[in-house]
């Protein structure tokens, strides 16, 4: 299947400039990379394309015009070796997956990506074979994308209607354009490390530490919960799951009954359970599972890395 439609991008507010600035942005492992952007206070709409229980963004990389799959569980920037194998290594780099380590991934910098309006320069990246989804899903999979490039805006995820929504902010968090603010029914503060977001939701009474992982297609549990929290879930069926990379790994499906976000419940969510030993060792702290598709479909997520902060506006029964 060839290339997807291009991006249809939204302005909302008023622009009172679009004398294009260039600054200076942190990329991973501190590495520096440069955002050219518009110095005004209107939303940046990216749509999101679903296949299956994955959300794809449309990008050019140096050239290269295809899909990057939004996945929050990426620190960094990944790139699929099948396009950018010809560029010159800056090293080896070991990362971490579901299914255990990726051996020895080349660390690259590309010169050029185009996300909608947004445009970045020299950007490091890993890269790894992806050719697994570009199969499975009949797609042409550039690489993975996550919060790196976009952490300076706040960040409004809406599956409901195929949409990222970008929001510019000051140095301490606050909307510019403050008539684009966000009502959540629930807000909680968040951990973040490597540009990864970690939140609380209890089972039981466990109040368990997640991954918010936008390109887990289910969710994951760790073989290490209590015997109290692993008995709410309705054991389905066994299975071999693939990560990033090539390895599999034998997990356990099953249904989550009991997960509580605030006040509300969420019944009869897929999930597996499996050993996460090695996103423990990944992302320097003990994770006691990861939410996917299921949950981050349940309504439009707000996050904001400057205030630490992270609200949800459930859905409505007439968008469901």
């Amino acid at each position: 299947m060839g290339i997807s439609l291009w991006f249809l991008i939204g302005y909302n507010g008023r622009t009172k400039r679009t004398d294009p600035v260039i600054s200076t942005i942190q990329g991973s492992a501190g590495s520096e990379a440069t955002l050219i952007e518009k110095t005004d206070t209107a939303t940046i709409i990216i749509p999101l394309k679903r296949i299956g229980k994955l959300y794809l963004i449309e990008a050019k990389i140096d050239g290269e015009e295809g899909n990057l799959v939004f996945d929050t569980g990426a620190s960094g920037l990944v790139l699929n070796e099948t396009y950018f194998r010809h560029y010159v290594s800056m090293g080896e780099h070991s990362s971490g997956g579901i299914t255990g380590g990726v051996e020895n991934t080349q660390r690259i910098t590309v010169d050029n990506i185009t996300v909608g309006p947004l445009k970045f320069r020299k950007i490091p990246g890993n890269m790894v074979n992806l050719g697994h989804i570009e199969n499975r899903r009949g797609i042409k999979v550039l690489g993975l994308f996550g919060f790196e490039l976009i952490r300076q805006y706040e960040i409004q995820i809406d599956y409901a209607h195929n949409q990222m929504r970008l929001f510019p902010i000051d140095k301490k968090g606050d909307l510019l354009n403050r008539s684009t603010g966000f009502k959540a029914d629930y807000t909680q503060k968040i951990e973040e490390t490597k540009n990864i977001v970690f939140i609380k939701a209890r089972i039981g009474d466990k109040q368990l530490r997640f991954c918010l992982d936008t390109g887990a297609e289910t969710n994951v549990l760790s073989t290490d919960l209590p015997r109290s929290v692993l008995q709410t879930v309705t054991i389905t069926r066994t299975s071999r799951l693939r990560g990033a990379g090539t390895a599999y790994t034998e997990v356990i499906y099953g249904r989550m009954n009991e997960l509580a976000f605030g006040d509300t419940t969420f019944t009869g969510m897929e999930t597996v359970i499996t050993y996460l030993d090695h996103l423990n060792d990944s992302y320097g702290k003990l994770i006691d599972g990861m939410v996917g598709f299921d949950f981050i479909s349940k309504g439009t997520f707000c996050i904001n890395f400057v205030k630490n902060q992270m609200g949800i506006a459930y859905l409505k029964l007439n968008d469901q």
